[in-house]
């Protein structure tokens, strides 16, 4: 019996992420198509939401995120794809600074498998790696140096 209440339990929790990240997916991409097109005026937005979108064009624009985008597109086929969303509404104070907490993800038919984690101050100009199991926050540099984040996909 056990087995089955954890995996009702399972099914539960799965339930409440993939509803979370069809959210949040659905939030990038209307990001996506929100954003001015050449001979679009851009549609009236907060500054809020400009520093948000500042801030995940700034991730979207790093190599590895374009490459880790590209290669996971490739390789399913076309099932899967990379997205970039704000994994927490609540900024988080760096340096007196409050940024956005932002991860990015393979989302696939079934499932979303989160990457990396990243915190982005709202001008896009400085993004630091979220180490999740320690806590710590790294640089890109020191990111690139320890992880080989472009190994990643080189190895898959």
């Amino acid at each position: 019996m056990p087995p089955r209440a954890s995996s009702s339990k399972t099914t539960i929790i799965a339930g409440i992420l993939a509803g979370l990240l069809a959210a949040g997916l659905g939030a990038f991409y209307l990001h996506q198509q929100s954003a001015p097109r050449a001979g679009n005026p851009p549609a009236a937005s907060s500054p809020a939401q400009e520093q948000n979108a500042r801030a995940v064009d700034a991730l979207m624009a790093l190599p590895e995120i374009k490459a880790w985008s590209a290669h996971i597109e490739k390789a399913s086929g076309g099932r899967a794809h990379g997205a970039v969303m704000e994994t927490s509404p609540e900024t988080r104070l760096v340096d007196g600074v409050a940024c956005y907490q932002l991860s990015f993800f393979e989302s696939t038919p079934d499932a979303a498998h989160r990457w990396e984690s990243f915190v982005v101050t709202p001008d896009g100009k400085r993004i630091l790696v979220d180490d999740i199991v320690s806590g710590e926050l790294i640089s890109l540099e020191q990111w690139r140096k320890d992880n080989a984040p472009m190994q990643r996909i080189a190895t898959q």
